[in-house]
């Protein structure tokens, strides 16, 4: 006679991860026979991510699981799909299971562990009644605590928070801007090749930062800087899980170029409109790097399946390029108007803080795949939201004759990828 379930016509799912066979399988066995839950077996960290989309209630997590498990818990917590999924992590080792809840996991298991121990764990974090908890289990029901941040995140070149800073006094002299930006001679010879380039159009020469100053106004230098500094701070990502970074920083270019040719027809007043191309799609950058062995399951479903890259992020991690995209935002402390042209370029219509650059973007990304500028990571290319046309003051004829304009304009910008490389 089996321990008591719950009224529920269909049992629960239990995704287990454990690498030793002979664990899993007595688990396994267990839980269906006298626990009678629905077992999901996973065999290493990527078939764990490739399985969340069963919508497990629990995952039980071996810290001796194959691949980096770490890595798969900052997935998972912060994946909207696993909201009320519960992780309870299976170890020997009190520092792995207190980094692991750290990273996002809602309890823990000491290895070994009787079977009631586990049942009482399992039924505590169903919520079906239970004996008390013994001191090898604690479980709390506050499933989704505050996050760490993502470890190893790229950090800026510290120039630009520098400028950053003086470019909040809009009285700042020249001089002071130039000083602080000649700090870091790297980034100040790439400002000169871009101050000189196509991208600006002057035509004589700019031979000093103060000159460059003096021409271009500081947010425009402030958003040079920072367009720069991004590049730098993310060209040292060498894992990947295939994203092409080539044609990445293409199309990021392209639709920073397309939003910088739409923002000056239309009179925006949007300085910032290049840069929030260059970043709308950071968040595919840090998955590729940081998380190259689950993404790489991702891009293998775009390949295979035709999907978008995002509905595939979704279907695979349960969560998109925006989100990451968002704290890594949060970790460059970029400004806040720059922050929904990365959580809502595919979705303008729900941009709270700026909807503006929202739809700016998103109208430029599409046409960018539209142009088969670079590419994004699919081949998909997105239909434009009605809405985000009518908040621009922009229509579909207008788009239409002012194609070869901007295809010039793409071209022209490309100057920008050779600056930066």
């Amino acid at each position: 006679m089996g321990y008591p379930m719950s009224d529920e016509v269909q049992p629960k799912k239990i995704l287990i991860a454990q690498q030793d066979a002979t664990d899993r399988e007595f688990v396994r066995t267990f839980l269906e026979v006298i626990g009678g839950y629905e077992v999901i077996e996973a065999l290493s960290g990527v078939d764990l991510i490739r399985k969340l989309r069963l919508q497990p209630h629990l995952i039980l997590l071996d810290t001796q699981m194959k691949g980096d498990i770490l890595r798969a818990l900052e997935l998972m917590a912060r994946a909207p799909t696993l909201e009320h999924t519960a992780i309870a992590i299976l170890s020997y080792e009190q520092t792995k299971i207190r980094v692991c809840l750290e990273k996002g996991a809602d309890g823990f298991i000491i290895k070994p562990f009787s079977p009631d121990a586990l049942l009482a764990k399992i039924w505590k974090v169903l919520g079906a009644e239970q004996p008390e908890s013994t001191a090898e289990v604690a479980f709390t029901r506050n499933f989704k605590k505050q996050l760490t941040k993502i470890e190893n995140l790229p950090t800026l070149p510290s120039v630009y928070a520098e400028v950053d800073r003086i470019c909040q006094n809009p009285d700042v002299a020249a001089e002071e801007l130039s000083r602080a930006i000649e700090a870091d001679p790297p980034i100040t010879l790439k400002l000169l090749k871009l101050a000189n380039s196509a991208f600006f159009g002057f035509t004589r020469r700019i031979r000093t930062v103060k000159d460059a100053v003096s021409l271009l106004g500081n947010q425009a230098v402030r958003n040079a800087i920072l367009n720069i500094a991004i590049y730098e701070a993310t060209k040292g990502l060498d894992a990947s899980a295939g994203l092409n970074k080539k044609l990445f920083w293409a199309h990021s270019a392209g639709c920073g170029s397309i939003a910088r040719f739409l923002n000056q027809k239309l009179k925006l007043n949007r300085e910032d409109s290049f840069t929030a191309g260059i970043i709308h799609d950071m968040g595919k950058i840090i998955l590729d790097a940081l998380y190259a062995d689950y993404y790489g399951e991702v891009l293998r479903v775009v390949e295979q399946r035709g999907l978008s890259v995002r509905d595939a992020e979704a279907q695979v991690l349960g969560l998109d390029h925006g989100s990451i995209g968002l704290e890594l935002a949060a970790h460059w402390r970029l400004p806040d108007e720059l922050l929904d042209a990365i959580s809502h370029h595919h979705t303008p219509s729900r941009a709270e803080k700026d909807p503006q650059i929202a739809a700016l973007i998103h109208v430029s990304d599409a046409l960018c795949r539209k142009y088969k500028v670079g590419s994004g990571g699919d081949d998909v290319v997105p239909e434009v939201d009605p809405k985000a046309l009518e908040r621009l003051g922009l229509t579909p004829e207008n788009l239409a004759e002012w194609q070869a304009e901007i295809l010039e304009t793409v071209s022209r910008d490309k100057a920008i990828m050779a600056v930066l490389n």
